[in-house]
């Protein structure tokens, strides 16, 4: 009888060491959004923190009365701690801005969004003659008068790595008094020597930082610790695949995927970085993956939530969503 039980439990441990258990996944709770916030044609782009206030930015702002949006982060830790969830209305912080869209051709809006201080740190897309452009730019923020002034702005172009329809520079954060910006494709297939570009706070070029390839898209970063580790956001739509070659070697083991990973195609999980010496490659930590609807979201947002979790956004693909993914960190 010992024996047949020594038996089964050896079989047990075999079987799970070749066959992993599916992963866990997580569930977005959407926040619903009122207002002016909520409209599709505004396409939120990013999500960043501007001292306990949630800065919502979308791609398109209303060129007649431009505006980024706010919440503050007392609302949202009360709405995570409430069974009943009611919905958010943004209030708006207005936005001072030269013509972008006279100044560059083929201007395309705003992709992403950091600060340092009273600094705001913006990336600009542009695609002119199907060739696709970014550009750096820095104002200020005065949160007592509600204005994100971007007047003075100097547009400072990005160098793209590598021509691809609408892909270019999504993602921006600080760590030790530099910013990286981090190019949207980096699979292996695409670039044998991908890299992250750092600029000072200043806007001064300082050169390429080499990262670890990515498959997929990388779409938006977290806030960065003092370690340098942050999170981000690593999406797929089957439909980019000759466009983004996915390197098999690279992408996750089917037998390593979440229920709704192992049932579709497309992806969204986040994945978590270190910015090191020689520099910045994944950690340890497993990705986190979204429980997935049958039709994917285009994640384009991400911030941590203190200890609690993450709030992301998608922009318009296939509406506006507004969401808490609950996670200890």
């Amino acid at each position: 009888m010992l024996s047949n039980i020594k038996f089964y439990l050896i079989f047990i441990f075999s079987f799970i060491s070749i066959f992993p258990l599916l992963a866990d996944e997580i569930a977005p709770i959407e926040i619903i959004l009122e207002g002016e916030a909520s409209n599709k044609k505004l396409e939120m782009s990013g999500l960043a923190w501007y001292r306990d206030n949630l800065i919502l930015m979308p791609q398109y702002v209303d060129l007649k009365s431009p505006a980024f949006y706010y919440v503050k982060k007392s609302e949202l830790k009360n709405w995570v701690r409430k069974k009943e969830k009611n919905s958010i209305d943004p209030k708006r912080i207005e936005l001072k801005m030269p013509n972008f869209d006279k100044m560059i051709d083929g201007y395309q809006g705003f992709e992403a969004l950091c600060f340092h201080g009273d600094k705001i740190y913006l990336i600009i897309e542009s695609k002119e003659n199907n060739f696709m452009r970014s550009f750096l730019i820095m104002g200020t923020i005065n949160f007592k008068k509600s204005m994100i002034d971007l007047s003075q702005s100097k547009l400072n172009e990005i160098p793209i790595p590598i021509n691809l329809k609408n892909i270019g520079y999504e993602s921006i954060l600080k760590h030790n008094s530099n910013l990286y910006l981090f190019f949207e494709a980096n699979g292996a297939d695409i670039t044998q020597n991908a890299y992250a570009l750092r600029y000072s706070m200043s806007l001064d070029y300082k050169g390429k930082v080499p990262l670890q390839n990515i498959e997929y898209r990388l779409t938006d970063v977290s806030r960065a610790d003092s370690r340098g580790s942050f999170w981000g956001i690593n999406f797929f739509w089957p439909g980019e695949r000759s466009l983004l070659k996915p390197n098999k070697e690279n992408i996750m083991n089917k037998l390593n995927r979440g229920e709704t990973h192992q049932r579709f195609d497309h992806v969204e999980q986040l994945l978590n970085f270190k910015i090191g010496k020689n520099g910045i490659s994944r950690t340890e930590l497993p990705p986190i993956q979204l429980e997935l609807n049958k039709e994917s979201r285009n994640w384009e947002g991400l911030v941590m939530l203190d200890n609690l979790g993450f709030l992301m956004v998608v922009d318009e693909y296939p509406r506006t969503i507004f969401s808490f993914l609950p996670y200890k960190l």
